[in-house]
């Protein structure tokens, strides 16, 4: 059931990625052009770890916020392959990114450009009292996809 949930979810994402780089019509040239150099950066990045949020962030938001940029920066800091990304997902200029990957909530995700890995459970489990934990699941899904 999961390989299922992440296929059909790795499917959705290359598709939203497939579409948006054909779509020419836009109502807001900023927007579309925050998305294409994200889209760029993506090409040249083997792997892109993704931490999506809103506004308002618990104590545990935060956590699974820091300790997944903290890895990216410290374990794959100088790879220029791996890639963190931070995206508010309530902030009015993300709207069309949150719209076209169908971001509700909050999350860290794993991608890199075929492969969905979801983390956001785990995360949630374990950045606040066991982020060595986390830490060590994102450093294992990011060797994997590299």
């Amino acid at each position: 059931m999961k390989k299922t949930l992440v296929f059909t979810t790795s499917c959705l994402f290359l598709l939203f990625a497939v579409f948006t780089s054909c779509n020419s019509q836009t109502s807001d040239k900023s927007n579309d052009d925050a998305f294409a150099v994200q889209t760029a950066s993506q090409e040249s990045t083997t792997v892109t770890v993704y931490y999506f949020h809103g506004d308002r962030r618990c104590a545990t938001c935060k956590a699974v916020g820091s300790v997944s940029k903290e890895t990216v920066e410290d374990v794959f800091g100088d790879n220029s392959k791996v890639l963190f990304v931070d995206k508010n997902i309530d902030d009015p200029e993300n709207k069309e990114f949150k719209d076209k990957f169908e971001i509700s909530g909050s999350g860290l995700f794993i991608y890199d450009g075929e492969n969905i890995e979801d983390l956001t459970a785990l995360a949630f489990q374990k950045a606040a009292n066991h982020p060595k934990e986390l830490t060590e699941a994102i450093i294992l899904a990011v060797n994997e996809m590299l």
